[in-house]
């Protein structure tokens, strides 16, 4: 009987428990609209609102400021930023909700998953005082929260953002470069971007060295010519051809020549990047060598990216491939065609 008693009340509680949790996701969720609306109201019109005054006007719409209803004011705040709305009264919002302490309290959570929320939430709101804290995770024995404390560090930290570059000891995934990237984008923005160069040079991880390289080309860093030039010589191939890539993207046209005489000694993978660089530096100068290897390429890809670099060559790019569409016959007139008019099948 005690038995059947205890099991009884256990249930009941538990119940009571789940029936008030879900009345209360119920009443946040239904809050939304309105958290947005008070927000919007704060950061975007000339309004003045007092921390006081945006505590209580939470407040009065979540019915308790906790952590369920926090998470779902810093989400709204993380969705403005991500879709860039700017606005100089973020702080306001933070300060008065307390949601530094609230990020801090999800740091220190038994949750990896919690942590990880914060990681990112800090990097979005831009809350850079949590860098020692980032920190300290930067050395977890767990792979995800190591990483992604270390990416975070990159974005947060004012004092020596890269020093983890040196310590990335497995291959980027794709994921790892979209968040780097994103990280770095946002030490441009604060002008803290250093150059690319050294860690190029120093890095003893091909993947991140291949990342890097390409980071140079998307933010357009000068300076380093001779450090891209050196890598034509490494001895993977993907290093070589992202170097190739990038001296495209910079523009550095004096290397044209040597690139044409690497062509016929390159893997596939360098040869495409050359086609796509000279391309890029459009000077008019290789027209001959870009109809001179379509002919000679055997691989349709390859045959296709040189055609479209022909076509984009100039005026006089586009004249010789008139001609060779006028001289050439069968397999390779198709993939002219193909490239002239791509949403028209040829048999």
């Amino acid at each position: 009987m005690v038995f059947v008693v205890a099991t009884l009340a256990l249930m009941i509680t538990i119940y009571t428990i789940r029936r008030r949790h879900n009345r209360l996701q119920k009443t946040l969720e239904n809050s939304v609209p309105e958290i947005v609306k008070l927000f919007v109201d704060i950061l975007f019109t000339d309004k003045n609102y007092s921390e006081q005054e945006i505590f209580t006007k939470f407040e009065d719409i979540v019915d308790e400021v906790n952590r369920e209803s926090l998470d779902i004011a810093v989400g709204i705040l993380v969705d403005f930023k991500n879709e860039h709305k700017e606005s100089e009264k973020y702080p306001l919002i933070i300060s008065a909700l307390g949601i530094v302490e609230h990020l801090e309290r999800k740091f220190d959570s038994r949750s990896n998953s919690e942590k990880i929320d914060a990681f990112q939430e800090a990097f979005v709101l831009d809350l850079n005082k949590f860098d020692s804290k980032v920190l300290r995770y930067a050395y977890s024995k767990n792979k995800m929260i190591r990483s992604e404390a270390r990416n975070s560090y990159l974005a947060l930290s004012t004092n020596d953002p890269y020093r983890f570059f040196d310590e990335f000891d497995r291959d980027l995934s794709k994921w790892d470069e979209i968040e780097l990237m994103q990280y770095l984008e946002l030490q441009k923005e604060r002008g803290n971007l250093e150059g690319l160069g050294k860690w190029i040079n120093y890095s003893k991880n091909q993947s991140l060295v291949v990342f890097l390289i390409k980071m140079v080309g998307f933010f357009k860093q000068r300076g380093i010519n001779e450090i891209l030039i050196e890598k034509l010589e490494d001895d993977n191939e993907l290093v070589r051809a992202e170097a190739i890539l990038t001296l495209g993207e910079l523009n550095i046209s004096e290397t044209e020549q040597e690139l044409i005489d690497r062509y016929y000694t390159e893997p596939e993978i360098c040869q495409v990047a050359i086609v796509k660089t000279i391309r890029k530096f459009n000077s008019g100068k290789s027209l001959n060598f870009l109809q001179e290897i379509f002919k000679e390429t055997n691989n349709t890809d390859t045959k296709k990216i040189i055609a479209e670099a022909i076509l984009n060559y100039s005026y006089e790019g586009k004249i010789a491939f008139q001609n060779m569409k006028n001289s050439l016959k069968g397999f390779d007139l198709t993939i002219l065609q193909h490239i002239e008019t791509p949403l028209i099948k040829y048999k």
